[in-house]
């Protein structure tokens, strides 16, 4: 799993980008192997004038599924990461899971299907070499 975190408008700090790791690392534990990068953007709307203007946006990339793409808009920087990461993490758990759980019916309808070969009486039915006993 690759992150690359990228801002607009200001500096990340350490503190910010150990922030983002921890937040990341516990948010996504189940679905960690199957995740193929994240792109976190972080930028400043207004820049010094202030208000609600933190963006964060969260981009998840799951082989084979659609990218989940999350923007959160707060007055705090660290308010912002933890709603998008929150929200970003429930999406890609949830498409894990719908998959897994269509294999598992997948699964589930083939073992309950009868095999033609296996329902059929040999031992009662006319061959071509004459009737069995």
């Amino acid at each position: 799993m690759q992150v690359y975190m990228l801002a607009r408008g200001f500096m990340i700090t350490p503190a910010l980008r150990t922030y983002l790791d921890r937040r990341l690392r516990a948010s996504l534990v189940p679905a960690k192997d199957k995740i193929q990068d994240i792109a976190i953007r972080l930028r400043d709307l207004n820049g010094p004038r202030g208000g609600r203007d933190m963006l964060c946006q969260v981009s998840i990339t799951i082989p084979g599924h659609p990218t989940v793409l999350v923007k959160e808009i707060q007055e705090n920087m660290y308010s912002a990461i933890d709603g998008a990461i929150k929200r970003a993490a429930y999406r890609a758990v949830r498409i894990l899971m719908r998959q897994r759980t269509a294999v598992r019916q997948t699964a589930k309808s083939l073992a309950n299907t009868k095999d033609k070969y296996l329902t059929y009486d040999f031992a009662t039915k006319d061959t071509e070499f004459g009737p069995t006993v």
